[in-house]
């Protein structure tokens, strides 16, 4: 029987409030998601950048080693060369007449 306020009858009712209560909860899980998928996505982007830096500061050690097998070449200063073979970095002179050094073999 329809109710005279709003003409629907009680069926009609508990279904439309059924409808109303599954959208609220589709809504809140919608921002549940929402808010997993900002954390996620910050790690991720937290991720990158630490990999971008690791490379950018393999290019930099790459640089240092090379610089110090050349002083240690140049100077002849075995307490370079000790340091460098620590760390996994062989030094080889060139011998073409140039006084470059070689790093070799690097080891992180």
């Amino acid at each position: 029987m329809p109710d005279s306020q709003t003409g629907l009858s009680a069926g009609q009712f508990w279904i439309l409030n059924g409808f109303a209560g599954l959208a609220l909860v589709l809504v809140l899980i919608s921002t549940v998601l929402f808010f997993v998928n900002r954390a996620e996505r910050q790690e991720a982007n937290a991720r990158q950048q630490y990999i971008n830096e690791t490379v950018q500061y393999g290019r930099l050690n790459t640089q240092v080693a090379q610089f110090l097998a050349q002083a240690a070449v140049q100077t002849g200063d075995q307490r370079i060369r000790e340091l460098l073979a620590a760390n996994g970095i062989t030094v080889e002179e060139r011998k073409a007449g140039d006084n470059a050094a070689e790093a070799g073999g690097q080891g992180q």
